[in-house]
């Protein structure tokens, strides 16, 4: 893991998931972990109205993590999580290096 990068990520779970969230909540873990990333923090930020419907749902389980990878792996993430009917949207954005950390 030589070109290792910060990324933070936001998940908008199914509302119908609420009971099982933690289940969801883990396959998004399991899924950064097998692409050979770490999870560094994670927060469930809880259920909350969305702007615009999706899937016409009015409202989803929000999660966001932190978590190191490469940025290789960041587009198979991507690709799984989309896959994963349970979570209705996935962004991820590469954090700024803070200038202590260079």
């Amino acid at each position: 893991m030589g070109n290792t990068r910060s990324y933070q990520g936001l998940f908008i779970i199914h509302p119908d998931k609420e009971e099982a969230a933690e289940e969801v909540r883990g396959s998004i873990k399991s899924i950064i972990s097998e692409n050979s990333g770490t999870v560094v923090d994670e927060k469930t930020i809880g259920k909350k109205m969305l702007a615009t419907p999706i899937k016409k749902q009015k409202e989803g389980i929000y999660y966001e993590v932190s978590f190191k990878a490469e940025p290789s792996a960041v587009e198979k993430i991507v690709r799984l999580c989309r896959i994963n009917t349970d979570i209705m949207r996935t962004l991820i954005d590469k954090v700024k290096a803070s200038v202590a950390e260079e």
